[in-house]
């Protein structure tokens, strides 16, 4: 009877086991089924990856702004960061860097594209998000067929890589995306033609009939490269220009001894300097306007630009002053010439802009450069000859010194192939964002659009003005985009 017992207990005890194994086993199949579940449900969209490695890229240029000293510590940078992710890579004799991105499996027979954005040493902040957009599609574009990425260069605005760029690079059939730093988000098939005009005139100087010096100056401002955010930042030149022109209208008698500031026609100006020469009792009154002057100004953008500095402080007299003539001359012409946006549509958008980028009374004459731009060829001239006018009227001469023609991207090629282009840019635009957000408008500055145009009339070119907010809907459009282009084969 007690075998018969022992015999049970060994029977059941195989059974728990058994019954303990198998719950074992079905826990860890369990275990295994979410875990590739979550695995599969854990793999990062598009969306996802781009963010990552575009604020990565980003982040990266930021902090390798301190190194790139010159266009040539920026192009070292472009074709190492090139060469560690596998991308062939060259420079030009422009100093351009052009990543070489060879089709993707299957897609060989497929158009070509190309992106293309710029960078400039001195003005590096102006260009780096346009730059990581285009390395975050160099990398990570999936499908396409031959891709082409190139960094123009430039040198204070000058866009010289865009002139020296060999156009052979780009076959007739290439699909061009120029990427472009923009205050607004916009893709345009028409940007803005460029006009720089240059003032001069030779100055008489005497000594000064007054007996006390000031200097005033208006620094650390944003210097931008122009755009539609003109009117949000001051210009220096103009402000110090209108302070001569209230002290004029309201009978504050002084004398000029010089005027400087800015550094070239394409960038709104960071500082400007004067020294005026007023009567020692006219003191109280001068500052008195000096304050009001100041109090306006901080009033208007010391929140945005707290280390905007705007002062005056008396100096010793200086041995000349420019002669009376001269003066009233260049304080009517500051008054009297536009600066900041000068047209809009009736949608609102900018059609065209003007700014006072330089000023100089060195060597006994006075030299202005002022840029105009503008995406209706009429109000470029109308702007020039408003100009020459005032110039005429205040004796001082007048000179076009560069203009480039308006891109008009829907003309002056095969019929129907931009507007196409712009229309599948969009549908990818909303499959990638999933709206319909994308704003089509034309840009009233000058873009690389130009150039290209200018050396083949048949390449298809699209410019994408690229913000803070929109980077990554354009870097996951063009991505989407060249997707599509493949699925479509």
């Amino acid at each position: 009877m007690s075998k018969l017992i022992n015999n049970m207990k060994q029977q059941k005890k195989k059974i728990l086991i058994g019954a303990a194994v198998a719950a074992v086993i079905t826990v860890c199949a369990c275990g295994a089924a979410f875990f590739l579940h979550g695995e599969k449900e854990a793999e990062p969209s598009l969306e996802e990856v781009l963010q990552e490695k575009l604020t990565a890229y980003e982040t990266d240029l930021r902090d390798s702004l301190g190194s790139m000293d010159t266009n040539a510590d920026v192009a070292g940078y472009l074709l190492s960061w090139a060469r560690n992710k596998e991308i062939p890579a060259t420079t030009d004799e422009a100093g351009n860097v052009i990543f070489t991105v060879k089709a993707s499996e299957n897609a060989d027979d497929v158009q070509p594209a190309a992106l293309v954005c710029s960078f400039d040493a001195d003005h590096m902040e102006n260009h780096v998000e346009e730059m990581a957009v285009a390395l975050c599609v160099a990398k990570n574009a999936v499908n396409h067929g031959k891709l082409s990425v190139v960094f123009l260069a430039e040198e204070n605005g000058e866009k010289n890589g865009a002139q020296g760029f060999d156009i052979g690079h780009f076959s007739d059939d290439t699909s061009i995306f120029c990427l472009g730093n923009s205050v607004g988000s916009r893709v345009s098939t028409v940007t803005g033609g460029y006009r720089q005009i240059q003032i001069t005139h030779k100055l008489e100087y005497q000594k000064p009939s007054y007996n006390k010096a000031y200097k005033i100056t208006l620094k650390n401002c944003p210097s931008l490269l122009v755009e539609g955010n003109i009117g949000s930042v001051p210009n220096p030149i103009k402000v110090l220009g209108n302070v001569l022109a209230n002290f004029k209208s309201t009978s504050l008698l002084f004398e000029l001894g010089t005027f400087y500031g800015g550094s070239g026609a394409d960038f709104t100006p960071s500082k400007a300097s004067m020294i005026v020469v007023i009567n020692d009792s006219d003191t109280e009154k001068f500052q008195r306007k000096m304050e009001n002057s100041i109090e306006k100004l901080y009033d208007k953008f010391h929140d945005d630009y707290p280390e905007i500095e705007y002062t005056y402080e008396e100096v010793d007299l200086p041995s000349q002053v420019l002669g009376s003539g001269d003066t009233d001359n260049l304080v009517s012409l500051m008054y009297t010439v536009f600066d900041g946006v000068y047209q809009r549509d009736d949608e609102g958008v900018i059609t065209a802009i003007t700014n006072i980028g330089k000023i100089s009374c060195k060597d006994k004459m006075l030299k202005i450069q002022v840029s105009a731009m503008s995406s209706d060829q009429t109000l470029l001239d109308e702007i020039c000859e408003s100009y020459q006018t005032i110039c005429g009227l205040c004796d001082v001469k007048y000179k076009i010194k560069k203009e480039y023609p308006v891109f008009y991207g829907l003309t002056g090629r095969p019929t129907g192939t931009t507007e196409a282009l712009l229309d599948s840019f969009e549908e990818a635009f909303r499959e990638f964002t999933g709206d319909d957000s994308m704003k089509v408008e034309d840009t009233a500055v000058l873009t690389p659009c130009t150039f290209l145009r200018q050396k083949n009339e048949n390449l298809t070119i699209l410019y994408c003005g690229v913000t803070e907010k929109t980077k990554h809907k354009f870097a996951g459009s063009l991505v989407t985009w060249l997707d599509q282009g493949v699925e479509e084969e």
